[in-house]
């Protein structure tokens, strides 16, 4: 904690205290910052600072833009980023609101879906043909180019592996087939992203970690499914999965019909989902036999069927 407070004296802010722990992911780690102005402390354990910079001009972007996002913080000598025992670091305003709970017993109300799928929307308007000065190094094949660099293993110590290979083979000759309208992608909108007012009205996004730039559709691709689709649930339920996509389609520019191209991009990002969880379960040293199986895999072979 007192690396942090020391870090904190690089901002001009009013409260240093309490700090209080949130979460931890695989990515971060999260405090709450004071009480009465409240900010969010994000120590990266993984982004190097140029992708820092990115997502810094990307939510400064879509800010600018009218987006409710929280504000990233720069500290009394400009900088985007602050170091914590030589960690790169970021404090965000806190952004007001509440999120709402989806999981296999619990699907969001169709106005939640609606205005879940419209605050997407409106972020494409902005983000649409964004470019930083700072290019990320993620894209939206960076967790197939990791199965790729271990495909001996997938075919060799994983059941269904083989499998596998060949549908993220095709998953990439997909994309890099089409022709889409590009900007810049949350690449993470799920229901724990988004916050909602007392009226279950979008009242913003956070955690831009993920985000990088690419296509459009994408972003829909994956947050149509994460809503209507949770975890543990066989097939999604296509009530909720109208109402997201209607309420995008309300507000977008750019508008995509429930389609074939769609599902082919839903296709493309839950089987991306899944090579991030498999590729972490490669890099586990223990010899139990491994198989291709996850939520996102099933949600993957669910829209393979249609």
């Amino acid at each position: 904690m007192e690396e942090i407070k020391k870090a904190l004296q690089n901002y001009d802010i009013k409260e240093f205290d309490p700090i209080v722990f949130l979460r931890e992911s695989g990515d971060n780690l999260v405090y709450l910052i004071g009480e009465k102005d409240k900010k969010v402390l994000r120590i990266s354990k993984r982004l190097p600072i140029e992708d820092i910079k990115f997502e810094y001009e990307a939510v400064k972007h879509l800010s600018d833009g009218g987006m409710i996002v929280p504000k990233l913080l720069t500290t009394k000598k400009g900088d985007f980023y602050t170091l914590i025992n030589g960690t790169v670091a970021v404090l965000f305003d806190f952004l007001n609101g509440h999120h709402i709970e989806v999981d296999k017993d619990h699907f969001p109300s169709i106005a939640q879906a609606y205005n879940a799928g419209k605050g997407l929307g409106l972020m494409s308007n902005i983000s649409a043909g964004f470019r930083s000065s700072s290019p990320r190094r993620r894209n939206i094949f960076t967790e197939f180019e990791r199965v790729i660099a271990s495909e001996n293993i997938f075919t060799e110590k994983f059941e269904g592996g083989k499998e596998f290979i060949s549908q993220v083979k095709e998953a990439i000759t997909f994309a890099k087939g089409q022709k889409e309208i590009e900007g810049f992608i949350h690449n993470d909108y799920r229901p724990s992203n988004v916050f909602f007012n007392d009226r279950d009205e979008f009242a913003g996004i956070i955690d831009f970690d993920w985000s990088c730039n690419g296509p459009l559709i994408k972003d829909l691709a994956l947050a149509v499914v994460e809503w209507s689709f949770p975890d543990g649930r066989t097939e999604p339920d296509f009530t909720i999965f109208d109402s997201f996509l209607d309420g995008y389609n309300s507000v977008a520019i750019h508008k995509w019909p429930k389609d074939k191209k769609l599902y082919e991009w839903i296709k493309f990002t839950t089987l991306s989902d899944a090579a991030t969880y498999f590729c972490d379960l490669a890099d586990d040293p223990t010899p139990a036999k491994k198989v291709i199986r996850s939520y996102m895999y099933r949600k993957y072979l669910f829209f393979s069927k249609l």
